[in-house]
């Protein structure tokens, strides 16, 4: 174990992961330590979002957590024992991916080569035993393997540890919210029935007799029978079951085989067998949040920060985008290129979604209950997640019309644009991202005279690149049959197809306007001109300089 590092990272879940592989990948040390002796291989968490997806392709794993993972083709209910109805959950037009089932240990994995391609490694089996905070840094004190103690010394720690967060605890962070009376109970388990794959299937029971009031199904990757079941029944009920078999075993303790089908075949349709359990567990659900994500060189992420009901499948989503939110900001404190009030937006941004996701999803919950839960929709994708009220959000165009993309928003994507002599269309979000703010602009032959707004947009490019270095990039789209003068300096593509345009509501009116792309792919910025006055103002307002 080292003795000192930029950032300690405790916890190496997803959040954890996702965090570490940010920074690494932005030239910063991050170490992360985790309490188990090495990787498990539970289902626990399924559900990957668009926005999630949009992230992994940030960071170079999109098309092998697609790989690893199955399309939700639809949502199928059952109520008392017979077909009720359901969706197609088909791609609609605009948005960039499907819903994907993908194992926690498979995204995990992925995200650990991610963070390993870019030279970092986990430390397994440490402890973050408890941590001093000084002006200049902080002193985390490990336990080992072997039950040793070490000192560590990090310029920011980072808690990614979990509902149970012994840095939220040492930070004296209230987790505010309650605990629902319900216990839910998951297996990772063969299914043989005759119903046909791809759909998550829902199976309500009105009876209040029964132990098992609903039961949902995802498909996971491996073979074609292998789905994660869940079920929630009262904890009472729940700890009488999982007694039977074996006398005295505790409510908290993994079921067996036998136990899981005792308890979830009398949910499943008739003839349904299970077999080959790889995983079962049993655990009781809250809605908790804390009042701020960290405090000075502290922060934490994930379920340190927020838990709560799984309906939806937004828990591990949520914290993935903090950890995507968290990671630019940080790292650009770390390289000395940002001011350190630019983490306080980390809290200001991402507590109201998490906020926003612990009450619908406790809405969700108490509609599952009732066996009212309505299909999902827009809101699961997470593609609305945005941040118009930012204080580090800048709008020089609020004339414009609200559905335009304006800052704090998700940057939309643009497919079908066309680089000079290169033979395949190129999509904004391949070009966008990757840990640096991209200056972005639109131009065309009905603004002013195309050298012009080359040039101011050239010398806008400047200044950013003068505050920011590598962390900055440039991307210049030209409306199709518009023939800018050539410039080494960023990248010109052209709106071949039009969807910039359709995108960004380009219509003429918009030509030689600019925005900024932050890191986390979201706008921080749009002006109606280019300029490095422009820019300077705005690099102030964004706590960069």
């Amino acid at each position: 174990m080292q003795n000192a590092t930029e950032v300690l990272i405790v916890g190496a879940g997803p959040v954890g992961l996702l965090l570490a592989a940010e920074l690494r990948r932005d030239g910063i040390d991050a170490c992360v330590i985790d309490r188990q002796a090495s990787r498990t291989f539970f289902c626990k968490a399924l559900g990957v979002t668009a926005r999630t997806l949009e992230v992994f392709d940030d960071i170079g794993i999109a098309d092998a957590a697609i790989d690893a993972g199955v399309w939700l083709t639809g949502i199928e209910t059952w109520q008392d024992g017979a077909p009720a109805g359901g969706m197609q959950l088909s791609l609609l037009p605009g948005l960039p991916y499907g819903a994907l089932s993908l194992a926690q240990f498979d995204t995990e994995r992925l995200l650990e080569t991610a963070l390993q391609r870019h030279g970092g490694h986990v430390d397994y089996d440490w402890t973050l035993e408890a941590f001093s905070e000084t002006p200049d840094d902080v002193a985390a004190v490990l336990r080992g393997p072997q039950g040793e103690t070490h000192t560590l010394r990090c310029q920011w720690l980072v808690g990614c540890d979990g509902a149970r967060s012994t840095v939220r605890t040492q930070l004296n962070l209230p987790y505010e919210g309650a605990r629902y009376p319900q216990t839910f109970a998951l297996a990772d388990v063969d299914v043989d029935w005759a119903l046909p794959r791809g759909p998550m299937y829902r199976f309500n029971w009105s009876d209040p007799t029964r132990a098992v009031s609903s039961l949902a199904a995802v498909p996971v990757r491996g073979s074609a029978q292998r789905y994660r079941l869940s079920v929630i029944v009262s904890s009472e009920e729940l700890a009488s079951r999982l007694a039977e078999p074996r006398t005295g075993t505790a409510a908290n303790e993994a079921p067996d085989a036998e136990q899981i089908r005792t308890l979830m075949l009398p949910a499943l349709p008739d003839g349904t067998r299970l077999s080959n359990q790889r995983w079962s567990s049993v655990y009781r659900v809250s809605h908790r949040i804390v009042p701020s994500y960290g405090h000075g060189r502290v922060l934490i992420a994930g379920d340190a920060a927020h838990i709560h009901p799984p309906v939806g499948g937004q828990g591990m989503n949520t914290g993935l985008q903090d950890a995507h939110n968290l990671a630019w900001k940080l790292s650009l404190v770390a390289r000395g290129l940002a001011q350190p009030t630019l983490l306080d937006s980390y809290s200001d941004e991402r507590r109201p979604v998490g906020l926003d996701v612990v009450e619908s999803t406790t809405r969700a919950m108490n509609n599952v209950l009732a066996q009212q839960a309505a299909l999902p929709g827009m809101r699961e994708t997470q593609l609305l997640v945005g941040y118009r009220d930012s204080a580090i959000v800048a709008d020089e165009c609020p004339q414009l019309p609200p559905e335009l993309p304006a800052p704090g928003d998700r940057a939309p994507d643009a497919a079908g644009l066309a680089q000079a002599f290169v033979g395949h269309p190129v999509r904004l979000h391949e070009r966008i991202g990757r840990g640096r703010h991209t200056l972005l602009g639109y131009i065309d032959a009905q603004g002013a005279p195309l050298a012009a707004q080359v040039a101011a947009f050239a010398d806008a490019y400047r200044a950013l690149h003068a505050a920011l270095g590598s962390a900055a990039s440039a991307l210049l789209i030209a409306a199709p049959g518009c023939t800018p003068p050539r410039d080494e300096t960023f990248t010109l593509l052209t709106d071949a197809a039009g969807a910039f345009a359709a995108a960004f509501g380009a219509h003429g009116a918009i030509s030689g306007m600019v925005w900024i792309v932050r890191p986390d792919g979201y706008l921080g910025w749009r002006s109606a001109q280019a300029s490095a006055n422009a820019i300077g103002t705005w690099l102030k307002h964004a706590r960069i300089v």
